[in-house]
């Protein structure tokens, strides 16, 4: 997979740095400093090593011989991604720091016309095809099909086509509403990694900063943030507001919980779950119950695997959607140890096999940029790692999801 991943972030580096801004940095000072965190990651030393490290030391050499000189910002960050991407471990990240407009700037209407007349926007990438003629090619797309037109909210259309390779593919403005952008202008990369799953190189929508986001599935007409028009079936995310922490009774039989965060971060978020263990721990009196996580945003198993004592013995129905991560990942693997646990939904994000303890940031010597390594391994879960776990039963897009597991669980009663 890494050397997938490699070939398409350095086929996205020749598509755009014709496009580059003018700054320039040492990028090699940045490279030495990005390559000091990454050895010391847990997934870096539980990965590379033999062949993998002979992979990583070459493309090292490699991406070095590309920076003799300086080399302008952008494409600096690509290599430095392109490096880091040898590790399988999504939550390791590097981000980039210069603002290219303020959210505030972003709302204003003179700030914006004065962007608009900086090189940095008028070389910002933008596609070579013909707007109409791409437009009226993905208006005949199917539904099913990657290839198409799709919504940003209803701030913008994007039109999303595949790149010379027939795997990647590239985003692109159709339409805007928002001013700081303009058609023919590149939003996003998505470079396959993994079956469904795609890292998204993107342009905010705001700021306009690059950044990457790891492992989102593209499936039911949605990647990430863009939702494909016509496509209006969203059942897979969870209720619209519903607090993080939910329990209640659907039916005689069946109970129902909800955990949006197992965060032990914040003083608020542990209080309520201690009230909230204590509720079920008092109330959870069904046969079978449905364990909720979709896009579940992870957290410490301090908060999470107390709940698994409780439903021991119980009939678990785990319903999980691609946005479900670290922690509620794992944890949706320990309730599937289960005996009577069943597996509902979509596949998880597949950010799992490491994490961050205590969250450290570092500014590389240049300042363009900010590393996030990671300090915690659960190596064991690497199989996972970019690729999420599978539930057994895939549930349909159009109807409710908790309507649709009562009918698996009265079916299952029968």
């Amino acid at each position: 997979m890494s050397k997938l991943v490699t070939f398409s972030i350095a086929f996205l580096f020749i598509i755009t740095s014709i496009f580059s801004q003018s700054q320039t940095c040492d990028c090699q000072t940045d490279l030495d400093f990005v390559v000091e965190k990454i050895k010391k990651m847990p997934s870096y030393k539980k990965q590379i090593k033999g062949e993998k490290e002979t992979q990583f030391k070459n493309l090292y050499a490699t991406l070095s011989s590309k920076m003799q000189q300086p080399i302008l910002v952008e494409d600096c960050y690509k290599l430095l991604l392109e490096q880091m991407s040898l590790v399988n471990d999504v939550h390791a990240s590097i981000h980039f720091k210069d603002a290219y407009l303020s959210k505030e700037d972003s709302k204003d209407t003179l700030k914006i016309k004065s962007f608009k007349t900086s090189k940095r926007f008028k070389n910002h990438p933008r596609t070579t095809r013909n707007l109409i003629d791409l437009q009226l090619e993905l208006s005949k797309k199917e539904l099913k099909d990657l290839e198409g037109i799709y919504g940003y909210g209803n701030q913008q259309k994007i039109g999303i086509y595949y790149a010379e390779n027939n795997k990647d593919l590239i985003g692109v403005i159709l339409e805007s509403s928002v001013s700081q952008w303009e058609p023919g202008e590149i939003k996003f990369y998505l470079t396959s990694t993994n079956g469904i799953k795609y890292n998204v190189y993107y342009y905010n929508h705001d700021t306009r900063t690059p950044g990457l986001v790891k492992s989102m599935s593209f499936e039911n007409g949605r990647i990430w943030s863009y939702k494909k028009v016509g496509n209006n079936a969203n059942e897979e995310l969870p209720i619209k507001d519903q607090s993080d922490w939910v329990f209640k009774t659907l039916n005689s039989n069946t109970q129902y919980l909800y955990f949006g965060n197992f965060s032990s971060f914040s003083k608020e978020n542990k209080e309520t779950y201690k009230a909230f263990y204590a509720d079920v721990k008092s109330n959870l009196s069904a046969k079978n119950i449905i364990v909720d996580l979709r896009s579940n945003r992870g957290g410490s198993s301090k908060l999470s695997d107390p709940f698994l004592k409780l439903l021991k013995g119980k009939k678990v129905y785990i319903i999980t959607n691609c946005f479900s991560g670290s922690n509620g990942e794992q944890f949706t693997l320990k309730l599937k140890g289960l005996k009577k646990a069943k597996h509902l939904g979509q596949t998880t994000r597949g950010i799992i096999a490491y994490g961050m303890n205590y969250g450290y940031q570092y500014d590389t010597p240049s300042g363009h940029f900010m590393i996030t390594p990671t300090d915690m391994g659960f190596h064991k879960y690497i199989e996972y790692e970019g690729k999420g776990v599978t539930p057994e039963i895939a549930l349909d897009y159009d109807r409710n999801w908790i309507e649709q597991t009562i009918e698996i669980i009265e079916k299952d009663a029968q």
